[in-house]
């Protein structure tokens, strides 16, 4: 990794612990860009957050991370009070396509939001096509 890239992990995983919650969310966003294995940690932390859009947005970065240890995190999250997050969550799990997570997104596809139940359900559809 070059040096300016490692600042710049450095510095967003830092916004990601400490600012404001408008700058959490967009180091959240911005570390799913970048797609280093080091914002792994960070953002499963955040997926504490006390701010909903935080816990929304580090959801759907661990979505781009193709590591074994985001699903738990994630499947966990589905369960979260706000249906943003629990949608975030399974638009995430998704992109993981990791068979663990079908009987939790059964589950989430039951959900009383509509739209966390169509996005349960396509994540479903598209673990099942990659089995």
């Amino acid at each position: 990794m070059a040096e300016d890239d490692k600042r710049d992990l450095n510095y967003l995983i830092g916004e990601l612990e400490k600012g404001d919650w408008r700058r959490r969310e967009d180091a959240a966003e911005l570390l799913a860009e970048l797609a280093d294995p080091e914002a792994i940690n960070p953002l499963i932390e955040a997926l504490k957050d006390e701010d909903c859009h935080v816990r929304e947005a580090s959801a759907l970065a661990l979505g781009v991370f193709e590591d074994k240890k985001v699903i738990a995190p994630l499947i966990e999250t589905l369960k979260d009070e706000r249906s943003s997050v629990r949608y975030a969550a399974a638009v995430a799990l998704s992109g993981a396509g990791d068979e663990t997570a079908i009987e939790p997104l059964e589950k989430a596809a039951q959900d009383e939001n509509s739209v966390v139940r169509k996005v349960a359900q396509m994540a479903l559809n598209s673990i099942k096509e990659r089995s």
